[in-house]
């Protein structure tokens, strides 16, 4: 009898702790003080978990994802004016045949079921776009999307899909100079590793080499095409991995937190930002309890491939779980996998300088 009621008292404590936890702490509602700001670090409050972002080239616009809700829908994407910070989702155009170039695409995707992950930008010589998006509402696939950005914002039309191998859940994407694209793969089917696939309009899907990792999660493209850079999410790393035989020898970077995006900075940098929480932490709190999941930024000087850590703060009701950070004017721009807002850090609260851009890099 005393250890039921031990036992009845003990969860009665626990059940009152968390639900005073949960309502003094709302990590990422997008929600406070920070909301209300317009400058120094403040936040941008209403979009739904845009886990990745990115300018679209000198543009007043930032487009990010929405990854939708647990079950995978109701996602797409927000077009956010850089000069006001005022967001609106976008509705895309799903009306056009499949182009030639993904005749395998069984069609277009149900808008309602849409979650846009990962994202990536192809510049064309005419100022205009093509958009990739990792989805996993209703089927594993990369949608592609063609980009026309007008006074009144970007205009997305869908133009076809390349559907995953079965069993294979894409993270990030990023595009190839001679078309095709790569993707990161966290958990193989029947491994604990992930992998980076490569696909090709005529040649499909296929492996790369020397990219069997421990969470693969995000991916950059080197500007010349030539080596991939792959986060190894489980064990804090960044990999350089060579593609297509290059001579260059693969090339690691261990970080003091798990690394989710990769983004180049205007100076040819690389920007890695992830969790300095443990995985259990990540996992607990960024899937059931939605409690507090901190952010940091590293820096990766390319030469020496060597990383500084130039941001690092907790969670707060308004901002939790950095996923991914571009640079915009003389801001930085944090997207999060969790929280129904983004974060804006002026370039001056970083502890190492990172300069403006003219515009974001045409490859990405």
């Amino acid at each position: 009898m005393r250890i039921a009621a031990l036992s009845l008292f003990s969860l009665l404590v626990f059940t009152a702790a968390f639900a005073l936890y949960w309502r003094l702490w709302p990590a990422g509602r997008g929600e406070g003080r920070e909301c209300e700001l317009t400058s120094g670090v403040h936040a941008v409050c209403g979009p739904n978990k845009p886990e990745d972002l990115m300018r679209l080239g000198d543009s007043d616009w930032v487009v990010t994802g929405n990854m939708g809700n647990d079950d995978w829908a109701e996602g797409g994407f927000y077009a956010v004016r850089m000069s006001s910070e005022a967001f609106r989702a976008i509705t895309p155009d799903f009306s056009r045949p499949v182009a030639p170039t993904y005749r395998e695409c069984p069609g277009a995707p149900d808008p309602k079921l849409l979650s846009a992950h990962g994202i990536a930008l192809r510049a064309s010589a005419k100022g205009e776009h093509t958009l990739y998006a990792v989805n996993h509402g209703g089927r594993e696939s990369i949608e592609v999307f063609d980009v026309r950005v007008s006074a009144e914002g970007p205009e997305l039309t869908w133009t076809g899909c390349i559907v995953m191998p079965a069993e294979h859940e894409a993270n990030s994407v990023a595009p190839l100079p001679d078309g095709g694209l790569v993707v990161t793969i966290p958990h193989l089917p029947s491994s604990s590793q992930g992998a980076v696939l490569r696909w090709g309009p005529t040649s499909g899907w296929s492996e790369v080499p020397g990219t069997r990792f421990l969470g693969d999660n995000g991916i950059l493209v080197s500007p010349d095409g030539t080596r991939l850079y792959v986060n190894e999410y489980m064990n804090s790393r960044v990999h350089e991995v060579p593609l297509d035989g290059a001579a260059a020898s693969p090339r690691s970077v261990t970080l003091g937190f798990h690394p989710d995006n990769l983004r180049f900075a205007p100076d040819g940098s690389i920007l890695a930002t992830g969790h300095p929480n443990s995985i259990a932490v990540v996992g607990l709190c960024g899937f059931v309890f939605k409690c507090g999941v901190g952010t940091e930024v590293a820096r990766i000087e390319p030469t020496s491939f060597q990383a500084t850590t130039i941001f690092k703060r907790g969670a707060n009701e308004a901002f939790s779980a950095g996923t991914s950070a571009i640079v915009v004017g003389d801001e930085l721009w944090i997207g999060s996998f969790i929280s129904r807002s983004l974060l804006i850090v002026p370039l001056s609260e970083l502890s190492q300088p990172l300069s403006s851009p003219a515009a974001s890099p045409t490859h990405e």
